[in-house]
């Protein structure tokens, strides 16, 4: 099978109006594909940017793919939180973006967006904290529903992801 290895890292985030912000990832890949090394998923710490300061995570990432085509590409997600002065976590974020198709190095940047949610959820949130939230988040990475969502624009968050094809041509596999 073919294989793909995905080196890099999260850089940080900037925009974001919180300052004590982390964040949670997840990479998605579709059934023709199989993880053979590295975790799927993790968590970058809290950093506490100085004002109008990127928020710097260095989060490393490096997984290994072995696939069968290229239908169901890998794509990352994330969900970026803050924490308040009383050590509580609330969502700020929601994004992906999908890994480059091409081998090399990539800088890319994943804009997020918040849920706006109702009236009564905006007073809610103002006066007693928590913002409204997905019920299933994996319409952040997938097509259809996400589009029928009231969001409000969110910071954005910088990756750095080098990208190395393996046997693509042996097993008659095009991407070009």
């Amino acid at each position: 099978m073919a294989e793909v290895h995905i080196i890099g890292q999260i850089v940080g985030a900037s925009g974001f109006e919180q300052r004590n912000v982390f964040c949670k990832w997840g990479v998605e890949v579709g059934q023709s594909w199989e993880r053979l090394e590295g975790l799927e998923m993790g968590q970058t710490h809290v950093d506490h940017p100085e004002e109008g300061e990127m928020a710097v995570w260095a989060h490393p990432i490096d997984l290994h793919y072995a696939c069968k085509g290229l239908s169901g590409w890998p794509k990352i997600h994330f969900q970026v939180w803050h924490q308040d002065v009383h050590g509580r976590s609330d969502i700020c974020g929601y994004g992906f973006c999908h890994i480059p198709t091409s081998p090399g190095m990539h800088n890319l940047d994943a804009v997020t967006w918040s849920v706006e949610g109702s009236f009564l959820e905006r007073v809610s949130a103002f006066f007693i904290g928590g913002s409204p939230r997905l019920k299933l988040e994996e319409v952040v990475h997938t097509p259809g529903d996400r589009f029928r969502l009231q969001t409000v624009s969110g910071g954005v968050i910088h990756l750095e992801l080098g990208i190395v094809l393996k046997d693509f041509s042996k097993y008659n596999i095009r991407y070009n």
